[in-house]
């Protein structure tokens, strides 16, 4: 009789969340790869919404309903979310809205980039339910959680999507809860600040460049001009992703100190395997 009611109540349950959105801003894949994971764990149909480029941001309007389900996905650049991206939440909107919070991190820390990632969705008026913190490679270097989110954190990340679906009900009733702190103790990642500017790579464009706008459509922060591909360091949030994507390889990191540097920093954050942090509503 139990075992027939919780069976009932289940169906009932996924009915109610008609679809899923996965929404997300991924430099070099990682979090991209977590949220649908995530989103696919729901087991309900999904559509993702890549915010990850400046064009894609610039016109964004959507509006969800309270029969819908965000998972929401932001990279971690020293403990916080991204500086510079109210274009990416002011095009959102929710209405009390059911969201699965979600931060990936290079294996150092996430700090208060969950918490910042919450409050910024509850702002929009969505309801943060769970919240979780995955680990992918880090964009300096393939040494520190090469390859991740591996096999093993996707299947957890496709578990908390069912679990979330599951518990929906108890989720949307109750209080989340994650780790950070507020007022903000991590300072997060400012590439105006000159101290940052030495120590963090800096990209310069080789003269193999055809000027074909690749790289300038692709950056995130909108860091790179479309007429001669120059970088504005000021603006750069050092996620390389126009090396991954300029196909004459123009896009380099020459700076010896940055490479120095980066000895240092391999052996720190790949000391210890981070595992995902996973957060429910209470």
């Amino acid at each position: 009789m139990n075992s027939d009611w919780r069976n009932v109540r289940l169906k009932s349950t996924i009915m109610d969340i008609k679809k899923v959105y996965a929404v997300y801003l991924s430099s070099t894949g990682t979090t991209e790869r977590a949220v649908l994971a995530v989103a696919e764990g729901t087991g309900l149909p999904y559509e993702k919404i890549d915010l990850t480029t400046l064009k894609s941001r610039q016109n964004l309007n959507r509006s969800f309903r309270k029969d819908e389900l965000v998972i929401v996905g932001m990279p971690v650049y020293g403990g916080r979310i991204p500086m510079n991206l109210e274009n990416f939440f002011t095009g959102l909107k929710g209405n009390n809205t059911p969201t699965i919070a979600l931060v990936m991190y290079g294996n150092r820390e996430y700090e208060d980039a969950l918490l910042e990632l919450k409050i910024k969705m509850e702002e929009r008026g969505f309801k943060v339910i769970a919240g979780a913190a995955f680990i992918g490679e880090h964009t300096f270097s393939q040494k520190i959680a090469t390859g991740r989110p591996d096999a093993g954190d996707l299947k957890i990340a496709r578990e908390f999507g069912e679990r979330v679906i599951k518990e929906i009900d108890k989720a949307t009733a109750g209080k989340l809860v994650v780790n950070g702190v507020y007022p903000y103790a991590a300072n997060g990642f400012n590439p105006a600040k000159a101290g940052h500017l030495t120590k963090h790579a800096l990209v310069i464009t080789t003269k193999d460049c055809t000027l074909c706008g690749i790289c300038a459509e692709n950056c995130p922060w909108g860091a790179i001009s479309i007429d001669d591909a120059t970088t504005d360091i000021t603006k750069c949030m050092r996620c390389l992703r126009c090396i991954k994507v300029c196909p004459e390889g123009a896009k380099k990191v020459v700076d010896p100190e940055f490479y120095e540097w980066l000895k240092d920093f391999e052996k720190r954050l790949t000391a210890v395997r981070k595992e995902p942090e996973l957060f429910l509503t209470k």
